[in-house]
């Protein structure tokens, strides 16, 4: 009986200093270093991960930006500041306004957005405060709906023109 009190005295010292990394190491299994170094080493790659697929949305960015120039889909030389008189979600709608615009001798232009939504522009300038200048004088007229602003085409929420 004193050998078991003795086996099992010395059983319960062994678990108590050496831990679980001890019994670990016998079977084979990673300790609690092994773990944390693989914690560490997994959260590296994570960030890694993220900056490349960060660094690959910018270049994406970048070439859906040129491809869009080259297809003179992003023309600045019309205006970059545009004065926006509608957002029609509605295919026709979008039509509408330009029908209006075009009886009382403007000449508008449509922007499809990338959401789906077309927006008309009755005027494009280089000079931000000219296009706020225009805004105020369409505003005027009894045919200007009451939610005019102006949009940068430099926003690049746009798919075409």
């Amino acid at each position: 009986m004193k050998a078991f009190k003795l086996i099992a005295t010395l059983s319960a010292a062994l678990v108590l200093l050496t831990g679980c990394d001890f019994f670990r190491s016998l079977v084979g299994k990673p300790t609690s270093e092994d773990l944390e170094r693989m914690r560490q080493e997994a959260m590296e790659q994570e960030r890694l991960q993220r900056e490349q697929d960060s660094i690959a949305r910018v270049r994406a960015a970048e070439l859906e930006q040129e491809a869009l120039r080259q297809q003179n889909l992003l023309d600045e030389s019309k205006g970059r500041y545009h004065v926006i008189l509608g957002s029609f979600k509605v295919e026709g709608n979008a039509e509408k306004m330009i029908s209006l615009l075009r009886k009382n001798g403007y000449t508008p232009e449509k922007i499809q957005f990338n959401n789906g939504f077309e927006v008309v522009s009755v005027a494009a300038y280089d000079n931000y405060r000219d296009a706020v200048r225009a805004m105020e004088d369409v505003m005027e007229y009894q045919f200007c709906p009451e939610d005019v602003w102006v949009y940068d085409i430099r926003q690049n929420m746009h798919a075409r023109q």
